[in-house]
């Protein structure tokens, strides 16, 4: 069963990261939803299978509003890629691989993330700033 609270939390989270990274450099990354993935992840549960699930919930649904962001951002600004893609999608070739390179880059990393977040919290006990009714 999906915490939506949890995916809430580790949205708000990677909304607030790529605002600041954006802020700094200018430029968008996949490191906010790394961030909100892990977060998720932790808020979810102690158990790992949980904070892969939530993880990669979190991260679609910051897919779902960064890729649009990106967009806009990219025609208006010129900007290229996020981070890391910038630097994996010049060596790919075939449009296959540069499927399965976007799919992968932009799933795995933050269900591992998601799962560390679980991890996290099993090591550390449960969170006080979260309220009961979360978990």
């Amino acid at each position: 069963m999906t915490r939506w609270p949890a995916v809430f939390t580790g949205l708000l989270v990677a909304l607030t990261m790529e605002v600041v990274i954006f802020l700094v450099s200018g430029r968008l990354s996949l490191v906010g939803g790394l961030v909100g993935s892990g977060v998720a992840g932790y808020v979810a549960s102690t158990d790992p299978t949980d904070g892969a699930w939530h993880g990669l919930i979190a991260a679609l649904a910051w897919g779902t509003i960064l890729i649009p962001v990106g967009v806009l951002v990219t025609l208006t600004r010129g900007v290229g890629f996020p981070f890391p893609l910038e630097f994996v999608l010049p060596l790919l070739h075939a449009p296959g691989d540069v499927t399965t390179a976007m799919l992968l880059l932009v799933t795995l990393p933050n269900v591992l993330t998601g799962v560390s977040g679980s991890l996290l919290r099993w090591g550390t006990g449960p969170p006080t700033w979260v309220p009961e009714e979360w978990v």
